[in-house]
């Protein structure tokens, strides 16, 4: 019973979203742009319609009941800490970084290469990470990596804490 309710619950808070798609937000990237990702996509498209791609895609932006943090709010929190001279920059870099991933997570989960618990852990770096430098230097590794999954030069258990640890000296969860 409980799964029902809970099921219930996503499914309605998910149709109310469908007006959104009618106004798409002007901070977002262009609704084109994702909508040329689901048809370049046949295998998705047989098991997703281009209508359920595109709440996800909003959901990714604005965040969900169970992920109440969006890349809109992560972006804005990474830019808002970092020097003025690199703001526009770090800016444009998260804009087209966030378009990339929310390009993939928003596809069928049994299709996709990019995941929530990816998103977790770059959203946990993105926010851990202190100064121009280290900034910088994690964009371009989850960068790199997001291009690696996408053309099958990186497995996905290799995006784990420890790797982003190691090469940004960070300690994300500790002992947790």
């Amino acid at each position: 019973m409980k799964i029902v309710v809970i099921s219930f619950t996503c499914l309605a808070l998910f149709t109310c979203r469908s007006a959104d798609l009618a106004n798409w937000p002007r901070d977002l990237p262009a609704r084109q742009y994702f909508v040329a990702v689901y048809e370049a996509d046949e295998i998705n498209q047989e098991v997703q319609s281009r209508e359920a791609y595109l709440q996800w895609i909003l959901s990714f932006y604005a965040g969900t009941v169970v992920a109440p943090t969006g890349w809109n709010e992560m972006q804005l929190a990474v830019v808002e800490s970092a020097p003025a001279d690199r703001k526009v920059e770090l800016e444009e870099q998260l804009f087209l970084l966030g378009r990339q991933i929310a390009a993939e997570w928003a596809k069928e989960n049994a299709g996709r290469v990019i995941d929530s618990r990816m998103l977790g852990v770059w959203g946990s770096v993105l926010q851990l990470v202190v100064g121009a430098d280290q900034q910088h230097a994690a964009i371009q590794l989850i960068s790199s990596d997001v291009s690696g999954l996408l053309q099958n030069q990186l497995n996905s258990s290799e995006i784990n804490d420890l790797r982003y640890e190691e090469r940004l000296g960070l300690q994300l969860f500790g002992d947790f």
